[in-house]
């Protein structure tokens, strides 16, 4: 099982990609692109996170988008720039990663409902009998599920999932 991650980013580029998605980005987050720039399992396609609110008791996860990597389904500006405007009716709302299935996490780094949630786009979870999740959105149209209140607690977990089981971790994003 591997990871592949992107090569960690100066402080100037990560400023200048908040400039370019016009958001304020958490520290937390700030440090990931530092450090990764990015983080996809590779081997196997994916790995699923625990997610008690949906029937199956987990959401699945491919990558964290990186910033001028390689291949630009990964890369968060051209990511953002195809899609975000579905989001609009958050302020701050940054798209940073993606499932086999093409849902994605957002990260709404500023507000009472700062956090990373899952956005459901597909509709993978719209029929199941659980929802006693939390969610932005009127009426939940979108399927934006509440995940994590910080991106380090949602990497904290994201990393248990991946390398604290033995996925081997190399550049190449």
């Amino acid at each position: 099982m591997a990871i592949l991650t992107g090569v960690g980013i100066s402080q100037i580029d990560i400023d200048l990609l908040a400039k370019r998605l016009s958001v304020v980005l958490p520290d937390d987050y700030k440090k990931f692109l530092s450090h990764y720039n990015g983080f996809r399992v590779s081997s196997p396609d994916h790995c699923d996170l625990p997610y008690n609110n949906v029937d199956n008791n987990f959401i699945s996860f491919d990558a964290l988008f990186g910033h001028k990597v390689n291949n630009e389904n990964y890369d968060i500006e051209n990511i953002n720039d195809d899609i975000v405007d579905e989001l609009s009716f958050i302020s701050n709302a940054v798209v940073i990663g993606i499932d086999p299935g093409d849902n994605f996490y957002v990260l709404v780094p500023e507000g009472e409902e700062s956090g990373v949630y899952y956005w459901d786009r597909t509709c993978l979870h719209a029929d199941d009998k659980k929802n006693n999740h939390s969610s932005l959105g009127e009426k939940n149209a979108l399927h934006l599920y509440f995940y994590a209140k910080t991106f380090n607690q949602f990497f904290d977990l994201l990393l248990d999932q991946t390398i604290k089981k033995g996925m081997t971790v190399s550049s190449g994003l």
